[in-house]
Formats: structure tokens, sequence, C-alpha cells
């Protein structure tokens, strides 16, 4: 795949997913916002905590029963010589804890489905782009794809960290071709295809019409 078609699919996926938003149900706005809620009373506590929320929340046609999935980006000394924080790493288990009660208690339910999909640790890019050692650049890579598919949480964590990233054609070059493959594969999952099918049918149940340029670009994205 040649860098600007590369660069062509995402871009087209990053459009998609900002014009489904204007379609925002009460429900998205509500998370966001417990959300935000969950990262301030983590901040009180002394950790430093970025999200990247994906799925249903990620386009914003949600409903009361949609799970949740997202990206966790944080700072974790105990794991900074090591390239993963591992399932049960002591700050990424207590972060999963506020997070949930947060969000629980803001929306008030006893139990919302909350699946973390990835964390990755700042301390890491944070090494690369001091040091530009190898060893942290598959990470690099990861930060760069969530934070252009998801839809953050206190981006001004990492707002940093994109701005230096970004800038460096080399990095993005690498980027768009990598992860236009990954977004690629995962154009051919059914069930990829299936959640644009759902949050069309919602936009309609709420008696909307899909413009015709967001059907175009759908169309275009999905070919």
């Amino acid at each position: 795949m040649s860098e600007d078609k590369s660069k062509n699919l995402i871009q087209i996926y990053q459009g998609l997913k900002h014009k489904y938003r204007n379609y925002d149900t009460r429900d998205a706005l509500k998370r966001m916002q417990a959300f935000r809620k969950a990262i301030q009373a983590l901040d009180e506590r002394g950790f430093s905590v970025s999200l990247e929320i994906l799925g249903s929340i990620n386009f914003g046609i949600v409903e009361k029963q949609s799970d949740v999935d997202l990206i966790l980006f944080h700072y974790c000394r105990i794991h900074k010589g090591q390239d993963e924080c591992m399932p049960l790493c002591s700050n990424l288990s207590f972060e999963r804890e506020i997070i949930a009660h947060t969000l629980c208690s803001h929306l008030h339910t006893e139990k919302i489905h909350i699946e973390t999909l990835d964390c990755i640790n700042l301390h890491h890019v944070a090494n690369y782009i001091t040091k530009r050692d190898k060893e942290h650049y598959p990470t690099v890579l990861r930060f760069l794809f969530y934070g252009t598919i998801g839809r953050p949480v206190n981006f001004s964590l990492v707002s940093k960290f994109y701005d230096i990233l970004t800038e460096d054609s080399d990095i993005m070059k690498e980027f768009y071709k990598w992860g236009s493959e990954i977004l690629s594969a995962y154009l051919q999952t059914s069930d990829h295809r299936l959640s644009f099918h759902k949050y069309n049918e919602r936009i309609l149940n709420l008696g909307l019409d899909l413009p015709e340029g967001l059907k175009k670009e759908l169309e275009e994205y999905l070919d």
C-alpha cells in the first residue's frame, strides 16, 4: 500500500468518526463526562492517566447497555524497565478500579462492562523521544495509532508527545504504513462492518437522515 493510500485510509476513518459524533447521544455525553470525573479522581490521588475511548463511544452512538472499550496511558515506575505493565500491575489495577467505580457512581448503575484493550507506559514513549532507542519504537507506533483512531480523555497529558512525534516525517511515514495495515485488517472483520450498520440504525431510529456526504465517505472507507 502506497504512503498516499495508507494515509488516506486513516484520514477517512478520522473524518468518519468526527461526522458520526455530530449525532452524540445523551448517553455518550454522560459517559464522556464520567470518564473526565474518573481522570480527575485519579489525579487527586497522584495518578496521571490519559485515555483513548474506542467502540461506540468513539463514534458517539451509545446506548445505556453499551460496553466500554478503552486504551489507558499512564506513568508506571514499577514497570519502567519492562516493555509492558503486567495485567496484575498494582498501578494499573488501581486505576481500572477507580475508573469503574467512578463510571458506575456517575451513571447510577451497579455495573458497567469496561474492557481495557491495551495499556501504554508513557515512560517508554518519553524514553524513545529522548534516546531514540529502537526497543520502544513499536510502543510509539501503538501510541500514535490509538491517538489517531480513538476519542481522548485528558489529552493534555500526552499532547507534547504527539506534537514531537507527528513533526517527525520519518516516523509518520512509517506510522501511516503500519497503521493502515492494522486498519485494513480490522476492516475485513465482520464486527467492524456491522458496527457501522448498528450506528446507522440508531441514527435512523432517532428520526434523522444520514447525509449523502457521510454515506459516500462510509462507502469509500468500507471499499
